[in-house]
């Protein structure tokens, strides 16, 4: 009997800790980078993909405001996108950064940890360019670049510091420098 019992606490045991691999639900495509660009009206792109997504779904949107082009970006693509993957923010010189980076953090999807670069020649033409935007940024992580959370950005913004972005071309992403973030006029 006591054979029994260890064995059906072992078995417990196994089963308790075996969880499927999470995957991207059927007919929907994760969102890891989401490019900004304009202060109003606002254009987003977005760009699915990464380690564990084969096709990579790319869709873009425009709005008179952050917001109102969120609303759309979901359907913009050949299948549903969805934003709650999203690591890489990247925006062009001439978005209203803090604006932006409060409608990041006011949205259940989008998350504070992720992480905001600047794009030389505009975020749509930088991810347009770039086959694997995600996968060329996490090599840039990897390799020791560090780009400020949106929530980190937005409080050195909110405390008048300088804030300094990691400044990309649209051969690649490649870094090309760091770039202390000024309101565009």
């Amino acid at each position: 009997m006591r054979k029994w019992a260890l064995l059906a606490v072992g078995l417990a045991v196994i089963l308790a800790g075996w969880r499927p691999a999470p995957r991207e639900p059927e007919g929907m495509a994760l969102v890891r980078v989401l490019g900004v660009d304009g202060a109003g009206p606002v254009t987003l792109t977005a760009v699915c993909g990464g380690d564990d997504q084969e096709n990579q779904s790319r869709g873009r949107c425009a709005g008179r405001d952050f917001g109102q082009a969120l609303e759309g970006l979901p359907w913009s693509g050949e299948e549903e996108l969805s934003l709650t993957s999203v690591s890489y923010l990247v925006v062009g010189r001439d978005v209203d950064l803090k604006q932006t980076l409060l409608a990041v953090l006011r949205n259940r999807e989008l998350g504070a940890s992720a992480s905001v670069w600047l794009a030389e020649e505009g975020a749509g033409a930088l991810l347009d360019g770039c086959g694997d935007p995600a996968g060329r940024l996490d090599l840039l992580t990897r390799q020791g670049v560090e780009a400020p959370t949106a929530v980190r950005a937005l409080a050195a913004l909110e405390r008048g510091k300088a804030l300094v972005l990691p400044l990309l071309d649209g051969t690649g992403p490649e870094l090309i420098d760091w770039e202390e973030w000024r309101r565009a006029a």
